[in-house]
């Protein structure tokens, strides 16, 4: 029986999960502090696990997950801000890799000459990639467009920070390459490339600072369904 984490940082990335016929009587357990909800459906084991915001914590929870739970592959999911114009709210981007966006250096100042973020520069940024199989997977599952937007492959940044000046947020783009920011899914991406566990994160995009958009957080149920709904249909298949 394949055995499945879910992950999502707050209650609202997890909701729609835990609303399905087999987590409806389940009784969270808490493992190191992370909430984790286990069921089984249609052949598979899932884990559902609130690994709580920031890259410290992702780390932490996913570790926790692999050595409580052993499981086979890991999907990292939630909300992500957009950093370029062309995503708008409502939006999902495959994880195709990750690079954390606190990786940077910064030039050598005196004192009374201030502060210039503009300035910095990426400092030996490192890319970790999804797994291969579970990026296809996901494309062909979820296809071109969901209900609320379009389906795109990318590099995802992530770090402790809500982005919300337009400069910085195009200069993050420019010296990385990411097209979202999350908080979590770098971390992720290391501890299971270190522990060899096969995983993935998706994000859906909750709001464009670049276009003005409000968050949003209802778009994370769309996110959840349909991954819900490649999940259960690539049951028993081998991934």
């Amino acid at each position: 029986m394949k055995r499945i984490l879910i992950q999502g940082a707050i209650e609202s990335e997890v909701s729609y999960y835990l609303e399905q016929p087999c987590f409806r009587d389940v009784v969270p357990a808490e493992k190191n502090g992370f909430l984790c909800y286990e069921a089984r459906t249609d052949g598979v084991e899932l884990i559902v696990q609130l690994t709580k915001m920031g890259m410290v914590h992702a780390a932490m929870a996913t570790m926790t997950a692999i050595y409580e739970f052993r499981p086979d592959i890991i999907v990292n999911q939630g909300t992500a801000g957009a950093q370029v114009e062309t995503l708008t709210s409502g939006d999902l981007v495959i994880g195709q890799r990750a690079v954390n966006v606190h990786s940077i250096e910064m030039p050598k100042r005196g004192y009374g000459e201030g502060i210039a973020p503009i300035d910095w520069r990426g400092m030996a940024t490192e890319y970790i990639e999804a797994d291969k199989g579970l990026v296809r997977l996901f494309k062909e599952g979820i296809g071109a467009r969901t209900r609320t937007g379009t389906v795109i492959t990318g590099t995802l940044g992530s770090g402790d920070l809500f982005s919300k000046e337009k400069d910085r947020i195009k200069w993050l783009h420019e010296v990385f390459g990411n097209v979202s920011e999350d908080m979590e899914s770098f971390a992720v991406y290391a501890a299971c490339r270190e522990c060899r566990i096969p995983c993935v994160s998706i994000r859906v995009i909750s709001n464009n600072e670049l276009l003005d958009e409000d968050y949003d957080k209802d778009t994370a149920l769309e996110l959840q369904r349909v991954i819900w709904e490649t999940l259960m249909a690539a049951a028993g298949s081998e991934w």
